[in-house]
């Protein structure tokens, strides 16, 4: 045991201490604030110089309500709307302004007596899609006010029945209510973490394994420890390593956003919220996960002799947490479906599923054993695999095994 625990002190020292572990610290959450905060700020401060919008209809009443729909359910921003009768020559004059840019475009709402009975949206850009759609939805609410004056409903009335609906979502657990909206946020974030995580520890466990192999540091160490006490040694630093870069990055996270965090809390009501049990089990996971994977990824770095050949296996290793990002939207949507409830059972799914399942909709005590018992037992099936591999490839170079070889590695005594 004293072997084991020094080899992890060397793998964890060895690690913290490179400037790639600072710079991965703190370039993290720098991704992340450029990746997310820069272009949030510099959207919610852009006007643009031709940020003007004209609606054309042969009803004024219909185009002065369109306008104040759009104004109101914040379909154009700050862009501003004149509302404008149809002419001979106002078309082609308004294509004109959309091709010097003067204008943003114009839409074109044709009277119930033209042939052409689509209204119609003109712009110099391909990225008005959500301005469209918030558009057809202030047509939409236009008309229903017009249908609803023409019906004889007083103006308070239609008034109350055209205001905009907000829904807060609230989620009940354990008797205690809290955002759905923060809890969904602050689920997805630990998991992209959880999912990062678990990938690139694997991948550096692969890594050192060949470069040892590479440097002949094993031969030197077998002299004095046993190859599964410098896996078990291995694994468990840079495990370490795994749970402090983590660590760092949650902190540096809160620290990063807070003021934003604080800023749309304020604004929005929108606080992210995650139960004590979600917490534990993001550790729990994580911890199953790191040694589940890592052990796959051992054996992987003790089959092959470069990284090269690792790079072109190692989709074998982490495709299972590949599928799980392919199958997240399905588990958030349905967390008690068949399908959800299936995979987050296996344990190449279960690290990052099951978490998610128990952040978002705490599932049945059994399904929790039965997925944490079923880990288990697959995290002991790849210690073993990978034990039976490392002791017997960190000294082969040369040439990739075959399966029959292989075979015959996990028989040798």
């Amino acid at each position: 045991m004293r072997n084991v625990w020094l080899i992890a002190c060397r793998e964890y020292l060895e690690r913290v201490r490179t400037k790639a572990f600072l710079v991965s610290v703190l370039l993290f959450p720098l991704i992340l604030t450029l990746a997310f905060g820069v272009p949030a700020y510099f959207a919610s401060r852009h006007t643009s110089s031709a940020a003007h919008v004209d609606v054309v209809s042969a009803d004024p009443a219909l185009g002065a309500d369109v306008a104040n729909a759009m104004q109101a359910n914040g379909a154009t921003g700050k862009t501003s709307i004149t509302v404008l009768a149809p002419s001979q020559d106002l078309r082609a004059m308004l294509d004109a302004a959309v091709d010097a840019h003067k204008i943003s475009g114009y839409l074109w709402i044709p009277a119930q007596t033209d042939a052409q009975t689509t209204p119609e949206y003109v712009s110099g850009s391909a990225g008005d899609l959500q301005k469209i759609a918030a558009m057809q939805g202030a047509l939409r609410q236009a008309k229903m006010h017009e249908a609803l004056e023409q019906s004889g409903l007083p103006p308070q009335q239609i008034e109350r029945l055209l205001a905009p609906v907000s829904i807060n979502a609230v989620q009940r657990s354990d008797g205690k209510k809290s955002s759905g909206a923060g809890t969904y946020i602050a689920s997805l974030v630990l998991m992209f973490l959880l999912y990062g995580s678990l990938m690139g520890q694997g991948f550096a466990v692969s890594r050192s394994i060949i470069e040892e192999k590479n440097s002949r540091v094993f031969e030197v160490m077998l002299a004095i420890v046993t190859p599964e006490e410098m896996l078990a040694g291995k694994l468990l630093g840079v495990g370490a390593v795994g749970l402090t870069q983590t660590a760092l990055w949650l902190l540096a996270g809160l620290i990063f956003s807070a003021p934003g965090l604080a800023m749309m809390g304020a604004s929005s009501g929108l606080h992210l919220h995650l139960a004590p049990s979600a917490m534990l089990a993001f550790v729990v996971c994580y911890v199953l996960g790191f040694f589940f994977y890592s052990a796959l990824s051992a054996t992987l770095g003790s089959m092959v002799s470069s990284e090269q050949e690792l790079q072109q296996l190692n989709l074998l290793v982490t495709l299972p947490l590949i599928l799980c990002m392919v199958f997240f939207n399905v588990v958030l949507s349905d967390p008690s479906g068949t399908l959800a409830t299936v995979l987050s059972l296996l344990p190449p799914f279960a690290p990052l599923l099951m978490y998610l399942r128990i952040a978002v909709q705490t599932p049945p005590a059994w399904q929790i054993g039965l997925s944490l018992a079923l880990m288990l037992g697959g995290v002991w099936a790849a210690i073993w695999l990978a034990a039976r591999i490392y002791r017997v490839g960190v000294l082969m170079y040369g040439k990739r095994p075959t399966l029959p070889e292989l075979l015959r590695w996990l028989q040798y005594r």
